[in-house]
């Protein structure tokens, strides 16, 4: 996957490094992350949390980009917040820490001058699409008798019974394709601001612990004394109890997704002509994490 990826990038970068220079911008930004999954149908901003990114760009002409990234998102869902009265009476709830390495390419709808570097006509602004994939690690948590657990390991669709159930754990990390948009703006000298917009289309549907059917009690680890047989079925905590084994708990038709919005500033470092050497160190860490992780 690794050698398929760096080849068109190596490809894309010598295309167009041949009559640009080639630059690097380290950023930072903040902003809001959100979720969206069998405890959030409907879109709602209720679990909204923070995001945070360091990412370093590599800038190529005034046209395209490669941005390698960072980021910290923090976002929770619960049922209490849905429409229906029977996603109530469910009565499931999450929150998750999320931490993301991510490798994007941009492209600029106008060109995108930065003067102190160019001697040629453009733009200090330009809107810009984003499409790349991510590496994530996550770790759903759900609030009970004023502590929060993990839910990975309580199996709570019965994945600790896999003789029985056939249901295995999840990994805690998982990858994305990442999609999006923004708008920069050169402030002065080398100096950027930018807003931005991305969307993970993911492959799980665990983000939230919820996908599938309700199981047995004996599916569940220490039975009916243990946290597991609290935390699988909470229905009985505001009415009558609806967990029984193999009524739909999640839907596992589609993947979970999660989203940021926010604002960057970043800073020009680097200018070089040496495209083949700079795009190695700056996105080889990257490439090889993936490379390691999914090859």
């Amino acid at each position: 996957m690794t050698r398929i990826i760096f080849a068109i990038l190596f490809f894309h970068q010598f295309t167009f490094a041949q009559e640009s220079l080639f630059e690097h911008e380290l950023g930072i930004s903040g902003g809001l992350a959100n979720y969206y999954g069998d405890l959030n149908e409907n879109f709602g901003i209720q679990g909204i949390g923070p995001s945070a990114s360091i990412f370093i760009r590599n800038n190529i002409g005034t046209r395209f980009a490669i941005k390698s990234m960072v980021s910290y998102m923090n976002f929770s869902a619960s049922d209490k917040n849905a429409s229906s009265e029977y996603l109530r009476n469910r009565n499931l709830s999450f929150r998750s820490d999320v931490f993301e390495i991510a490798l994007l390419g941009e492209i600029n709808f106008l060109d995108f001058v930065r003067s102190i570097y160019y001697k040629k006509q453009g733009y200090t602004f330009s809107p810009y699409l984003t499409f790349g994939t991510d590496v994530f690690f996550f770790n759903p948590q759900a609030y009970y008798n004023g502590r929060y657990y993990d839910l990975q390991p309580l199996g709570t669709e019965g994945q600790t019974d896999y003789d029985y159930t056939g249901r295995s754990k999840y990994k805690l990390f998982n990858f994305s394709i990442v999609y999006g948009g923004g708008f920069k703006y050169h402030v002065a000298k080398n100096l950027s601001v930018g807003l931005d917009f991305l969307i993970r289309r993911t492959f799980t549907d665990y983000l939230d612990d919820v996908s599938t059917t309700y199981v047995p009690v004996i599916s569940l680890p220490l039975a009916d004394k243990g946290i597991a047989y609290h935390l699988a079925d909470r229905s009985g905590e505001v009415g009558k109890s609806i967990g029984e084994a193999g009524r739909a708990r999640g839907s596992n038709t589609s993947n979970d997704d999660f989203a940021s919005l926010s604002i960057s500033l970043s800073w020009v470092f680097l200018k070089s002509p040496c495209f083949v050497l700079e795009f190695m160190i700056q996105n080889f860490y990257v490439l090889a994490f993936i490379d390691s992780t999914f090859d």
